[in-house]
């Protein structure tokens, strides 16, 4: 599961009302669903400690999903759950875990875009379709707001040439993979770098960091897999 292994985004969080929460993990989990509905297998990032993967696998298990369902009976299926698991501390010292559902769908692997030639940022949301080989295709732009439209088609033949060359882990139903449908959002946003310069140069130059990870950012608009009621809990 090397592409999930690279999706874990590891982060502090400091509750300074508290002090409850030790440390926070934003990652991806591969999930198996059986045709009840019910979590068998978790697959986690490698970088998760054990002491905290064993007791977020137990947690997840006891999560309850709507099977896809195929020629009139419910089957089994697998799909990629994004996962809040933070480390807790109680009021007597000791530690637990606890693990939220954030969403799901296939695991995609997107490459940051380059900045174009352009003056100016803005945001867009793209559209495209997780083939059943974990290719994208059908890239378009669905919504964008830019200062110009000349920004607006440098920026989305950067973001659409990205993802063309990304590739993910298809869903599966019934043993096999299919195609689902996600939308990208990205936002460009450019930030001035500290003057530094001497008097006979631009103080204003301007850094251009790569957008944030869209993999994270993606949501899937037809997993077959759907959480039940507002979405599970561990």
């Amino acid at each position: 599961m090397a592409l999930l292994a690279g999706l874990v985004l590891p982060g502090w969080a400091a509750h300074a009302a508290d002090g409850q929460i030790v440390r926070t993990y934003h990652l991806q989990a591969g999930l198996d669903v059986d045709a009840a509905g019910q979590v068998t297998r978790v697959d986690l990032p490698g970088e998760i400690p054990a002491v905290l993967g064993a007791p977020a696998r137990e947690s997840i298990k006891r999560w309850r999903f709507k099977p896809p369902v195929r020629g009139g009976r419910t089957v089994t299926a697998r799909t990629y759950a994004w996962v809040d698991l933070l480390l807790v501390r109680h009021p007597d010292g000791n530690h637990g875990v606890d693990v939220s559902y954030v969403k799901n769908g296939p695991a995609l692997a997107l490459r940051p875009p380059r900045w174009p030639m352009v003056q100016g940022g803005g945001r867009l949301t793209m559209a495209a379709v997780v083939q059943p080989d974990g290719s994208l295709t059908d890239i378009k732009v669905v919504a964008s707001a830019f200062s110009s439209p000349i920004a607006r088609r440098q920026f989305a033949l950067a973001v659409e040439e990205a993802i063309r060359h990304s590739h993910a882990l298809p869903e599966q139903v019934d043993g096999k993979p299919i195609a689902t449908r996600v939308q990208i959002p990205v936002a460009f946003e450019r930030h001035d770098a500290p003057s530094t310069a001497r008097a006979d140069r631009p103080t204003d130059q301007p850094t251009v960091p790569a957008p944030d990870d869209l993999s994270g950012q993606a949501v899937a608009l037809d997993s077959p897999v759907q959480p039940r009621a507002a979405g599970p809990r561990g």
